[in-house]
């Protein structure tokens, strides 16, 4: 009866709803606009209300954006399955055909399995729709399986392609050529690539080709969606990850220079005489990197080579950090260049290349003297590993959880306090705030990643750094595949309480978020 509770109040009251470290080059400009209740279709409801084997499990759910299918959700769908899991998930999906918007039960070509991982006490599958064996954007459906084989988190549904409005009549190579003269790419880094997808909207499909582009000028690393028919160009976005504004021996600050003097550390993992390590591989944009032959990298502040020891010294302390969180996704030499470009005002971190950058700064202080600017890219690098964070939510997401690591590690809400300690004030962002979901919505992915990693912030105070740090991380393997909302966080972070601590943390964890105006119903 509990269950049934929930699940028609959540009826009633379901509503719809590069990385930087400074600002942005990854968002068009939005006009900020109120959160819409969504209309539930009452074809919906009733196929759910009919398909008993889910509902008696049923903890939470929220709709597609058209209010016909499943977003996301929650609760013990299943028996525990049986036999190969792949397979088991699958048959999972076509045994609840209405609720994912499967349009042929009988075509099981139409889902293809694109991911499957063991993680997080938990098993986690993705499935993306193919139409004539071309894949669909963003028409994934993810499954998590938890450790008693039940499925306990559903994400995603086939989006609605009654037909394919276009023909395929440029190739490749046109595609990535018009691509290019799209972005005004004139320095492009490494080989772009291009594959055929169909783009629906409207209930058509559209083919395109999907191409990637990484650019020095305009800097980005550039999704551009080119008509597979008339060659023009339907859409593009900079995946780009900004930030907001042997043992060798190496001079460094430990914490940065508002805080700390330079003092003489332990660089780890080294593998020659330059800063080119286990885990980190250093660059200097200016000129040629530090060499030494006893593997001591020992230089004032003012020298060129002191920033790349600074910056081996803290990727190396972040990625031990994660590792003590079972992460091992980034074991291979982390590529990060400093002086990057002419008193640049930033840092980033692009998920093509899987490399971080750090500016000099101009209004800014220097980036690379600065460890939560490090550890705020790194975190975008750890996340991109797991899951691709988009949409709005899915952005503020990354950027609030890239707060977040940052502020864990250092013990200290603020971030950015000596990078913008030239300009007057007292920090770049601050954990400790009164954000509060969604009316203070900006449509700024670092604006918005406030609310998130303030939610998160209040979490650590409340179960603190350690099982918060556990759940944070562990949560990202739950998490839905694609454009991601807060309440997709917030479901994977109780998943992931689920499976490692038996629901022990799940009261306190919707109470921190209910505060935020996050909550599951």
């Amino acid at each position: 009866m509990k269950r049934w509770g929930i699940f028609l109040g959540a009826v009633l009251c379901c509503v719809s709803q590069l990385y930087a470290f400074d600002f942005s080059n990854t968002q068009s400009v939005n006009i900020s606009k109120k959160t819409q209740p969504r209309q539930i279709s009452s074809d919906f409801i009733e196929n759910l209300i009919c398909d008993e084997s889910l509902c008696k499990g049923l903890d939470s759910f929220m709709v597609s954006e058209d209010g016909t299918a499943n977003h996301s959700i929650c609760g013990e769908l299943s028996e525990p399955l049986k036999g190969d899991l792949e397979n088991a998930t699958k048959e999972f999906i076509f045994d609840h055909a209405s609720l994912f918007n499967i349009p042929d039960k009988k075509n099981k070509n139409l889902l293809r399995l694109i991911k499957k991982e063991e993680a997080a006490c938990g098993h986690h599958f993705v499935f993306q729709m193919v139409v004539e064996n071309i894949p669909v954007q963003d028409g994934f459906i993810d499954i998590h399986v938890g450790k008693d084989r039940r499925v306990q988190l559903a994400n995603g549904c086939c989006p609605q392609v009654k037909e394919i409005a276009n023909k395929i009549s440029i190739g490749r190579i046109e595609a990535l050529a018009a691509a290019q003269r799209a972005i005004g790419a004139k320095k492009v880094i490494g080989i772009p690539k291009a594959e055929l997808v169909i783009v629906p909207l409207n209930s058509k499909g559209f083919v395109a080709f999907s191409v990637k582009i990484s650019s020095k000028s305009p800097l980005g690393d550039w999704l551009v969606f080119i008509d597979a028919d008339t060659g023009r160009e339907i859409s593009r976005q900079n995946e780009m990850l900004f930030s907001d504004r042997a043992t060798g021996k190496g001079s460094v600050y430990v914490s940065h220079p508002l805080n700390s003097s330079v003092t003489n550390e332990s660089l780890p993992h080294l593998k020659a005489h330059t800063l080119d390590g286990e885990f980190a591989s250093v660059k200097n944009e200016d000129g040629e990197g530090s060499v030494s032959e006893n593997d001591t990298h020992v230089y004032d502040p003012e020298n060129t080579h002191f920033d790349e020891v600074n910056i081996y010294f803290h990727v190396n302390k972040i990625h031990d950090f994660f590792k003590s969180l079972g992460f091992s996704k980034l074991d291979s030499p982390m590529k990060a260049t400093v002086h990057v470009g002419d008193k640049y005002d930033n840092a980033y971190f692009s998920p093509w290349e899987n490399a971080m950058s750090f500016g000099d700064g101009n209004k800014l202080n220097d980036l690379s003297k600065e460890e939560s600017v490090c550890y705020h890219e790194y975190s975008h690098a750890m996340v991109n590993q797991i899951v691709r964070l988009s949409g709005p939510e899915g952005g503020a997401m990354n950027e609030g959880q890239a707060d977040y690591f940052a502020c864990t590690y250092t013990n200290d809400s603020k971030l950015g306090e000596y990078v913008v300690a030239k300009m007057n004030k007292p920090f770049m962002r601050n954990l400790d705030n009164t954000t509060h979901y969604p009316e203070d919505i900006q449509n700024e992915v670092h604006a918005d990643g406030k609310i998130w990693g303030a939610a998160l912030w209040d979490l650590r105070s409340a179960l603190g750094a350690s099982i918060s740090n556990k759940l944070v991380y562990n949560a990202y393997f739950y998490l839905k595949t694609s454009r991601q909302k807060f309440v997709d966080g917030l479901n994977s972070i109780v998943a992931a309480d689920k499976n490692l601590f038996g629901e022990k943390y799940k009261n306190t964890i919707l109470e921190v978020f209910q505060k935020r105006g996050i909550s599951l119903s």
